[in-house]
């Protein structure tokens, strides 16, 4: 079925966040960021495990892909269907057109493993409190999220560690969500001269099913793939 659990020779000095990275599932359709070393993205696939150290890389509507250099630098995000990411790099081997071969895979053992990719996005949508008997709607603008949390901008109050529901649609096609948030952090944003105030939250999403969570990163994967085809078309 083409899958994997080890991506590299144990050692017995192994720490047991590498123990833990080990379990993470490589299957075949999953989906993929690829990015540059330095974090920029390039597109977003799906894979095709090949080997122990070797992928195949298609665009998810088979596409034609960026072109590629034989022996360039690669990184990929990885996701699973409950959110968990794990971050590699490699290099690209033979490619064509409409796929990438990944060759070299290693597992990064950093922090990135447990951030997502934040998308900038600009829409619309509404935040209330989750502990207001009238349950008041505020406007607010969504300026990035990802699969565990988002920035929000709305003229709304609320303080550290509070949560709130953030009502928005990202996709016009699509169902829109409900998630609840956790404020992890809060700026004052306001214009010169203007005696409104707005304040900016870093909010990190609260009970997200695992099903909900996976229609977002699909919403979110399909934004990124729009924001790179508008590039394209420049």
């Amino acid at each position: 079925m083409g899958l994997f659990k080890s991506f590299f020779k144990k050692a017995e000095s192994e720490t047991s966040s590498a123990q833990a990275n080990a379990s993470f599932e490589l299957r075949n359709g999953m989906k993929v960021e690829v990015l540059t070393p330095v974090n920029t993205l390039i597109f977003v696939g799906r894979l095709k495990v090949l080997g122990s150290d070797l992928l195949e890389l298609r665009a998810e509507n088979d596409g034609i892909l960026p072109r590629a250099v034989y022996n360039q630098p690669i990184k990929l995000r990885v996701f699973q269907q409950d959110g968990q990411a794990l971050t590699f790099d490699g290099t690209v081997g033979p490619n064509a057109p409409n796929f990438w071969r990944v060759e070299r895979l290693r597992n990064l053992q950093s922090c990135e493993n447990r951030n997502f990719f934040r998308q900038s996005t600009g829409v619309n949508g509404y935040v209330r409190s989750t502990t207001s008997v009238s349950g008041q709607k505020y406007p607010c603008k969504i300026l990035d999220i990802s699969g565990g949390g988002a920035r929000v901008i709305t003229q709304a109050l609320f303080s550290l560690e509070s949560t709130f529901q953030l009502e928005t649609t990202l996709l016009s096609e699509e169902a829109s969500f409900s998630i609840t948030c956790r404020v992890k952090r809060v700026a004052v944003s306001s214009k010169p001269g203007s005696p409104q105030k707005k304040f900016e939250y870093g909010c990190q999403f609260m009970e997200l099913p695992p099903r909900e969570q996976e229609r977002l990163l699909q919403a979110i994967f399909t934004l990124q793939r729009r924001m790179l085809q508008a590039r394209r078309d420049l």
